[in-house]
């Protein structure tokens, strides 16, 4: 019994203040729901941010004119 009030003093979706209602276990199980929801994505979105990719392309130039294609390279060496 104790347990289940517990849980229902969880609910965060009240709109009518504390006092003039009572809590729900329905209520308190979507809060639960939603605040692990977005405590998943929230670390998903993190763990994408922090990871580190490198993406390499080449792309041939098929142009149908005769003019070469220039290409420039900018190399640095830095010990």
């Amino acid at each position: 019994m104790v347990l289940t009030s517990r849980i229902k003093s969880v609910d965060f979706f009240r709109k009518i203040p504390r006092d003039l209602t009572e809590a729900s276990l329905s209520g308190a199980g979507l809060s639960i729901v939603a605040a692990v929801t977005m405590m998943f994505l929230f670390g998903m979105e993190l763990q994408n941010y922090m990871a580190i990719t490198t993406t390499t392309s080449v792309i041939i130039d098929q142009s149908t004119d005769s003019e070469y294609l220039l290409i420039n390279f900018n190399i640095r060496y830095a010990p």
